[in-house]
């Protein structure tokens, strides 16, 4: 079942990014989070367990919080684990919608909506991420739930045609700032382009953009690097897909794409883009 890397992100030593916790610094409900941070989710529990209850309504509101998030995080995780989970948060949503932990329980409601029950409801994760895009608030909620949406606006929502559903990506790059999200937003943009099978330049656009930003690594980072030089390539930008190239064998010695671009700038016949595949 999936796990919780966006809390990995955001709570690693608060509650949340550039928020103290409620208590003073280094107590134990910041232990708490450290360790639901360092995948010992078994252990936060056992923690959260011993810990007396806060005498204070926003320590009592955080330790709630702190509750579902743990509760959630524990493996096997069952359909009546869930029920427990989104009953704590939707109690949360309710006594208070728009603060920084009621914006986080709408997030999880539509993340488990999407992606933890066993049957998805797809239009009610989406709604929930709408919701956090319609109402400001603290924290990067808005911004993570834009990318959210936008993945399911672009192959899961009713509506639009392919090109209408990527300018609705589009039109979120306006309404962030924040470049991580940014980034994705590009990469996502770009990813449908490909599967659309529609301009191979819009899409080299969006993930050129995206490389602007950096900060990937790993199979990510070397697929972006192999996907910018063969859209250089379909569209004839012979020496930024050799830029590209260079880059791979630089940062990814190991790839084994690496032997393939080669035969490609060698002039030897190698596969190129169909209008019958999903992009490259």
């Amino acid at each position: 079942m999936p796990r919780l890397p966006l809390f990995r992100l955001l709570l690693c030593t608060s509650l949340f990014g550039g928020q103290q916790p409620s208590k003073a610094e280094g107590n134990e409900d910041t232990e708490v989070w450290r360790k639901v941070a360092m995948y010992l989710s078994k252990e936060a529990q056992i923690d959260l367990q011993d810990l007396p209850s806060p005498e204070d309504p926003a320590g009592r509101r955080e330790r709630a919080f702190c509750a579902a998030v743990v509760n959630l995080d524990q493996q096997p995780l069952s359909e009546s684990r869930l029920d427990d989970v989104e009953s704590r948060l939707k109690a949360l949503l309710a006594e208070a919608d728009n603060d920084e932990i009621g914006r986080a329980s709408r997030f999880l409601l539509g993340r488990i909506a999407q992606i933890y029950r066993s049957k998805p409801d797809l239009l009610q994760a989406a709604d929930y991420f709408r919701g956090l895009l319609e109402q400001s608030g603290p924290g990067r909620w808005a911004d993570a739930a834009r990318v959210k949406l936008a993945v399911l606006t672009l192959y899961v929502l009713p509506g639009d045609s392919p090109s209408e559903r990527i300018a609705w990506v589009e039109a979120q790059l306006l309404k962030t700032q924040d470049p991580i999200t940014l980034r994705d937003l590009h990469r996502v943009a770009a990813r449908a382009v490909m599967f659309y099978n529609l301009s191979p330049a819009d899409a080299l656009k969006h993930l050129l953009a995206a490389d602007e930003f950096g900060g990937l690594s790993g199979t990510p980072g070397a697929d972006q690097l192999v996907q910018i030089g063969e859209l250089a390539w379909d569209t004839g930008q012979v020496d930024l897909a050799a830029k590209y190239y260079e880059r791979l064998r630089s940062e990814y010695p190991q790839d084994p794409r690496i032997y393939l671009m080669d035969q490609r700038r060698a002039g030897n016949p190698v596969p190129h883009r169909t209008e019958a595949l999903h992009g490259r």
